[in-house]
């Protein structure tokens, strides 16, 4: 992208380049009206005034060939998205007729536009900050109804509002530091040490949970990883179909039914889960393909956000169950205990484990006595400490802005630290600039163009 070329007018096609009902095609920039008046007549070829926030109807014509027949929407600068003139023009969706008008408008000293170049001129021109640009991307890429939601609130400010709460007190900060070196002598309530202290520790305090809520924001954008463990007829594949609501995997009495990963994805209060029905675990099999079933299996547990180790109640423990609990003790902080076919007599005895499974992670289950899904489901969102997103601030941050957000936190515990020490103003001055310069990278003010290129060369083009 050419982060300078503003001066250029630009087309693109806002919709998806597919067969469809409907296509929308943007033009954005000081010649967009001039340039589709050029093309866009009545059906007798009568020319059409185009009016600011007013919908018309006619057609597209090259020369006197027409084209197509359009619904027209002309907004004047600077009440746009992008702060430019621009004009959206909604097309029959059929791609050949969509690129016919696009090269038409190509003709008109029009170029195409960029990935996010929409997005950028709305950056370049103050219509949002750098952050909420970013949210544009997220909203439209979310694979969730709650990546969604909290996208749309960055996009309407609420990332925003708290950096620039942050840095509206850290500047109050750094304006009683700049006064203090210019102007020694004066009479002025200078802060005091102490005073210094508590306000930056109630900074760094804000700043935290900001950071804290990162973990939070890569679960519901990414979503939540599940792997179903257990040794060969536990019940996985009931407990998958369970969760999924429908005959996904074959269920029988046969052990090792299951030889290979079987992968699917659900939506649960409006995060995305993906659940991993592995293979059967087991000491001895002869079988290669099985074999290779319960390496995948292994390796699904290795990156699973959250395991789940089914165990059929009905029958003691043995040797294999053992192998798995080696298999998974560094993840049983991650890990829902699930005894299985809890309908019949129990014989399961967990007690050789006491010391190492929490008693809260363990969940009785039967596909029988239809015991609701929920229960396990309730248990996930518990150990990863999901219990009302709303707690988190309805904050959703990427790894750009949590990375600049670690950096401020180590700046302003040196600022903490210089502070406590007693250094000088002018040297605690100096570090607080810098904080600030990261809090601005943030949302975009004086920030590097290749950085810039990186955010929105992630975008589609379009938008």
């Amino acid at each position: 992208m050419n982060l300078f070329k503003q001066e250029d007018t630009i087309v693109a096609l806002a919709t998806g380049n597919i067969k469809s009902a409907l296509a929308t095609i943007r033009i954005s920039g000081s010649i967009a009206k001039q340039a589709v008046s050029s093309v866009f007549f009545t059906k007798k070829h009568n020319k059409i005034e185009l009016e600011d926030k007013k919908v018309c109807h006619g057609y597209i014509f090259d020369d006197n060939k027409k084209i197509d027949e359009v619904i027209l929407y002309y907004l004047k600068a600077p009440h746009t998205y992008t702060g430019e003139d621009t004009v959206e023009i909604s097309t029959h969706g059929n791609p050949l007729i969509v690129q016919q008008i696009i090269n038409l408008l190509l003709s008109k000293n029009i170029r195409l536009a960029d990935r996010g170049e929409f997005t950028y001129r709305a950056f370049i021109n103050n219509k949002m900050d750098l952050s909420e640009a970013e949210a544009v991307n997220e909203l439209i890429n979310s694979s969730s109804s709650k990546s969604a939601e909290l996208a749309l609130n960055s996009l309407q400010g609420s990332l925003s509002d708290k950096i620039k709460d942050i840095k509206q007190d850290l500047t109050a900060l750094f304006a009683y530091l700049e006064v203090s070196l210019d102007y020694p002598q004066e009479d002025i309530d200078f802060l005091t040490r102490q005073q210094k202290k508590e306000n930056m520790q109630e900074i760094i305090s804000k700043l935290n949970d900001l950071i804290s809520s990162y973990s939070l924001s890569k679960l519901i954008t990414n979503g939540i990883k599940i792997a179903i463990a257990g040794k060969p007829n536990a019940g996985k594949s009931s407990i998958l179909n369970s969760i999924l609501g429908y005959q996904r995997a074959i269920v029988t009495d046969i052990a090792g039914t299951t030889t290979d990963t079987i992968e699917e994805t659900v939506e649960y209060n409006g995060i995305s889960l993906t659940i991993i029905d592995t293979a059967g675990i087991r000491q001895h099999t002869s079988n290669s393909i099985e074999k290779i079933g319960q390496e995948r299996s292994k390796s699904s547990i290795e990156i699973a956000d959250i395991i789940l180790w089914v165990m059929d109640s009905s029958i003691s423990l043995d040797d294999n169950d053992k192998q798995i609990f080696e298999l998974l003790k560094n993840k049983l902080d991650k890990t829902v205990v699930i005894l299985n076919k809890c309908d019949l007599q129990q014989k399961i005895s967990l007690r050789e484990f006491n010391n190492f499974i929490d008693t809260n992670t363990i969940v009785n289950f039967s596909v029988i006595n239809k015991t609701p899904i929920e229960n396990i489901l309730n248990k996930i969102y518990e150990i990863l400490n999901i219990k009302d997103i709303e707690d988190n601030g309805n904050i959703l941050l990427n790894a750009r802005q949590y990375n600049l957000l670690c950096k401020v936190q180590t700046q302003l515990n040196k600022i903490l630290e210089l502070i406590d020490k007693g250094d000088s103003d002018e040297i605690v001055s100096f570090e607080t600039e810098n904080a600030l310069n990261s809090l601005n990278e943030i949302l975009g003010i004086d920030v590097k163009e290749d950085i810039l290129h990186t955010v929105f060369s992630k975008f589609c083009v379009g938008k």
